[in-house]
C-alpha cells in the first residue's frame, strides 16, 4: 500500500509531521481530516507512477484529475472548512505542479468573489458541463459539501462502469487490429505473388479460389476509391452529428430502439435519478432539481423530454403524471416517483431506483461484453480461414494441373 508523508496542523495548533499508509491521496486526506488535523502538505513517498504518466507530468501534459479533486474537496467541506481554505489545502497537497497551478487559479477567482461553480466550470474543461451546474445548485441551497460528495461518488461510479467496458473491449479491439494486419499482408503480398499462377489455371480453379481472385482484383482496381469514399463517409457522419436535428434523431433512436437492448435508457435513468436524489437531499425544490438533473444527461432527446416534465411540474402537475406522459423513463422509475410523492420521501426513492437501474445496466453490460470476445474471435477467425482456404485450394488445383 502506498505511503504518504504529511505536514498538518493538529487540533491544538501544533505542527505535525509524519507518514501514513492509504490506498490513494484522497484516502490519506480523509484519515488526516478524521483525526482533526488540517493538512498543509501531502506527498507520495515512493512514486510508482507509470513511465508515460511520469513523462507527461515532466512535460506539463498531465491532465487535471477533477474526480479526485471533487472527492477531496467534499471531504474537506464536510469537515467544516470554508471553500477558500479547502481549495488552499488542495493546492498545497496537489500531486503535481500542473494540478496545483489550476487549483491556485480557481482559488484566486473564488477570493475575487466568483462562485466556486463558475470558477470550476470555466477553468476545468475536463469535467462534464453538468458538474458546474450541480455545484451551483449546491451553493444556492447551502448544501455544497453534500452535493460535491455525492457528485464525486456518482462520477466515480460512471468512470468505473466506463473503465469496465473499455477493459472488456480491449481484447476484441486488439484482435481486430491483428486480423486487419493479416488480411493486409494476404491481399498486398501473398495474393499478388500467386495471381499469375491462378490466372494460368483459369476456369479450373475451385470456387473459393476464384472468389478470392475476384476480390483481390476489385481491391487492386478500386482500393483508393474505397478509401476516399470511407473518408468522405466519416466526414459526413461527423458533420451530421454536429447538426442539432440529426443528433436529436440519433439520441431518440438510442433510447427507443430495441437494437440497443435498453442500455442507453436505463443508463440515463440511473444518472438522472441519482442526480435528482442528490439535489433534492441538498434542499432544492423539485422544479429546480429537475432542471439541474436534466442538464446532467448527455442525451439531447432525454433532456428535451425532461424539460417538458419540468414545465408541467412548475404548472402544478404531479411528477408521476408528467413522467408517464414524457415516456422517456422506465415504468419502475415512474412508480417509485409516485411512491416518493405520496410518502414525502421523493429523494430517498430516487436513490433506491437509481441503485436498481445501476445494477441492471452493469448486469446487461457484463453479459454483452462477455459475448463480444468469442463472437469477434469466431467471426474474424472464420474470415481468415475462408481466405486461406481459397489460397490453399487454388495452389492445390494448380498443382493438380501441372501433373
Amino acid at each position: 500500500m502506498p505511503r504518504y508523508s504529511f505536514e498538518a496542523i493538529g487540533p491544538s495548533g501544533a505542527t505535525l509531521r509524519g507518514s501514513l499508509e492509504a490506498t490513494s491521496q484522497g484516502a490519506a486526506l480523509e484519515q488526516l481530516v478524521a483525526g482533526g488535523q488540517t493538512p498543509v502538505s501531502l506527498r507520495l513517498m515512493s512514486d510508482k507512477r507509470g513511465v508515460l504518466e511520469g513523462v507527461a507530468s515532466a512535460l506539463g501534459l498531465a491532465s487535471f484529475d477533477y474526480l479526485s479533486v471533487l472527492h477531496e474537496l467534499g471531504v474537506l467541506l464536510r469537515a467544516g472548512m470554508s471553500v477558500e481554505r479547502a481549495l488552499a489545502t488542495l493546492r498545497n497537497v496537489a500531486p503535481n505542479d500542473r494540478q496545483g497551478m489550476r487549483l491556485g487559479q480557481i482559488l484566486d477567482r473564488v477570493r475575487g468573489g466568483e462562485p466556486l461553480s463558475q470558477a470550476f466550470g470555466s477553468l476545468v474543461r475536463e469535467a462534464p458541463p453538468h458538474v458546474a451546474r450541480l455545484m451551483a445548485a449546491g451553493e444556492a441551497s447551502g448544501r455544497l459539501a453534500d452535493i460535491v460528495t455525492q457528485l464525486a461518488a456518482n462520477l466515480s461510479r460512471a468512470k468505473a462502469l466506463r473503465d469496465r467496458v473499455i477493459s472488456s473491449l480491449t481484447y476484441p479491439a486488439v484482435l481486430v487490429v491483428a486480423m486487419s494486419v493479416v488480411l493486409w499482408i494476404v491481399f498486398t503480398s501473398v495474393l499478388p505473388t500467386l495471381t499469375p499462377m491462378f490466372e494460368e489455371a483459369g476456369a479450373s480453379l475451385p470456387l473459393a479460389a476464384r472468389l478470392l481472385l475476384t476480390i483481390e482484383r476489385f481491391i487492386d482496381t478500386f482500393g483508393w476509391l474505397l478509401l476516399l469514399m470511407g473518408l468522405a463517409a466519416a466526414v459526413a457522419v461527423v458533420s451530421a452529428f454536429r447538426r442539432q436535428d440529426t443528433r436529436l434523431a440519433i439520441d431518440r433512436f438510442a433510447l427507443r430502439s430495441r437494437l440497443t437492448i435498453g442500455l442507453p435508457g436505463k443508463y440515463e435513468a440511473a444518472r438522472f435519478t441519482r442526480n435528482l436524489q442528490t439535489l433534492l437531499d441538498g434542499g432544492l425544490s423539485l422544479e429546480r432539481a429537475l432542471a439541474a438533473a436534466r442538464d446532467g444527461s448527455a442525451n439531447s432527446w432525454f433532456r428535451t423530454r425532461i424539460a417538458q416534465v419540468q414545465a408541467r411540474v412548475s404548472e402544478g402537475e404531479r411528477l408521476r403524471n408528467a413522467l408517464a406522459d414524457a415516456d422517456v423513463l422506465p415504468p419502475l422509475v415512474i412508480e417509485f416517483a409516485a411512491v416518493g410523492e405520496e410518502t414525502g420521501r421523493l429523494g430517498a426513492m430516487m436513490g433506491e431506483v437509481a441503485a436498481i437501474m445501476d445494477h441492471e445496466v452493469e448486469t446487461r453490460l457484463e453479459r454483452l461484453t462477455s459475448l463480444i470476445a468469442p463472437f469477434a474471435t469466431l467471426l474474424l477467425g472464420g474470415l481468415v480461414a475462408a481466405i486461406m482456404a481459397g489460397v490453399v485450394s487454388g495452389i492445390l488445383a494448380v498443382n493438380e494441373l501441372a501433373r
